[in-house]
């Protein structure tokens, strides 16, 4: 008699939210059930964050159940948890394990997989330790339905025509994404190039689509608000019993429209970074699996003040990408805006991001004939890092402006104790000049 062959485990995926976090789940599902050989079990609940069922959107022949995340309270307490977060652990009554606390596939293995039980994976984003191979390939598997695809492929092919660029306006409950002034501004500086924007607010794409070369698909349904009367942000309540700032109601077709725009924007060239996920999500597809093959144009040279603004709210940008667009557009004479940026970056980092930003702050002040607020900075700096050799060497610099020798003297002095062995070329040179406007030791020979 041969032996019994054992089951084969299974990963119960539950996708939830709008359209982007939804994908967002299933690839990493997909991914996962791929490496571990895993069963697939998709968990699409219809409610109003999506209003569209699985099989509205997509082709794959997957175990699809339509169960919302109260129904399942205490069906799953023998099962390895992955969620995004403790209210979802709260709603299926067992204890917290976040999707996100593994440092790569194999980490995951070793210390997360359970070889005899199933999986039940809740994420709302594509966790940093899947590999991007084995996301591109679950995107790569995705099957939109004939409806969508043809849909997606005739306006790229008989409207756009030839590459394009892409505006996303979220303006209901995220309200991201560049301005209706930042984008007739950005538009009219852009004549010969085509551009295609997709809102969740049919006003944004018509004033968008007042110039020739600005294309938007027209759509029969909308985003819809639950309460009439209220604000797009009011706190709502919804099937599930979860309470948030979103008075959203998102419809079948509504849905159905909103993945259309979502794959033609993934073929575009999009401009700024809104920080939500259906642009990120976009970007995604776009990179591993187009539908329709047609070039990206150059990268157009233009930052969204607004959109900027909103990143480093969220804490969503990072200390470096913020100082190389600042610097951009110091560049392009737009001194205020960039410095306004950087002020309110340095509030809201932590005190690990902090002196970097201050610094270079402090440098752009001093580029703008600013030595007080720079020498402000520059302090703030040597407050949290106090062998910062090159932030005392600027602020013995605005002292100096500032007629302030005294202090200015006792600030290179001690920089001198914190000079490194090797220099850059711009702190050489100002060494070396307040080094010889304060009879002091001159900079070593060995600089870059």
């Amino acid at each position: 008699m041969s032996p019994t062959k054992p089951m084969q485990r299974r990963i119960f995926i539950f996708c939830d939210g709008g359209i982007g976090n939804r994908i967002n789940a299933l690839v990493s599902g997909i991914a996962i059930a791929e490496r571990f050989q895993r069963a697939i079990t998709v968990y699409w609940p219809v409610n109003s964050w999506c209003g569209a069922a699985f099989a509205d959107i997509f082709d794959n022949a997957f175990d699809v159940r339509t169960d919302a995340l109260d129904t399942l309270a205490g069906k799953f307490t023998d099962v390895k948890m992955m969620l995004h977060d403790a209210m979802g652990a709260q709603f299926l009554q067992v204890p917290f394990e976040s999707a996100y606390d593994y440092q790569s596939m194999e980490d995951f293995a070793q210390r997360g997989l359970p070889e005899d039980k199933d999986i039940f994976l809740y994420p709302a984003i594509i966790a940093s330790w899947i590999p991007e191979l084995l996301v591109h390939a679950a995107l790569s598997s995705l099957q939109y339905t004939e409806a969508i695809q043809s849909a997606v492929q005739s306006f790229i092919s008989t409207t756009l025509v030839r590459p394009f660029h892409g505006l996303h306006l979220r303006r209901t409950d995220l309200r991201v994404g560049l301005s209706d002034a930042e984008v007739m501004a950005l538009v009219q500086r852009h004549p010969k190039e085509v551009f295609f924007v997709c809102s969740d607010d049919p006003q944004a794409e018509a004033l968008a689509c007042a110039h020739p070369h600005v294309h938007a698909r027209t759509k029969t349904h909308h985003v819809e608000k639950k309460e009439e009367h209220a604000d797009w942000i009011s706190l709502s309540k919804d099937q599930e019993g979860r309470v948030s700032y979103g008075n959203i109601e998102r419809g079948r077709d509504a849905m159905i429209e909103g993945t259309i725009d979502l794959l033609i924007l993934a073929h575009s060239q999009i401009v700024g970074f809104s920080g939500s996920t259906f642009q990120r999500m976009a970007r995604l597809l776009g990179d591993a699996a187009p539908l329709v093959q047609i070039a990206r144009p150059a990268a157009l040279p233009y930052f969204s003040f607004t959109e900027m603004t909103q990143q480093i709210e969220r804490q969503l940008i990072e200390p470096g990408m913020l100082l190389q667009v600042c610097q951009t557009m110091m560049q392009k004479g737009e001194a205020g805006q960039a410095l306004d940026l950087m002020r309110m970056g340095f509030e809201r980092m932590t005190d690990i991001q902090r002196p970097d930003i201050a610094h270079s702050l402090g440098v752009m002040l001093l580029n703008q004939n600013q030595p007080r607020q720079a020498s402000l900075y520059f302090i703030a700096v040597l407050q949290l890092q106090t062998m910062r050799y090159s932030s005392w060497l600027h602020l013995a610099y605005a002292k100096t402006l500032l007629g302030e020798n005294d202090q200015a003297k006792q600030a290179l002095q001690q920089a001198l104790t914190y000079r490194p062995a090797t220099l850059t070329s711009s702190d050489a040179m100002l060494d070396k000049a307040l080094a010889e406007r304060f009879q002091l030791p001159a900079p070593p020979a060995d600089t870059p």
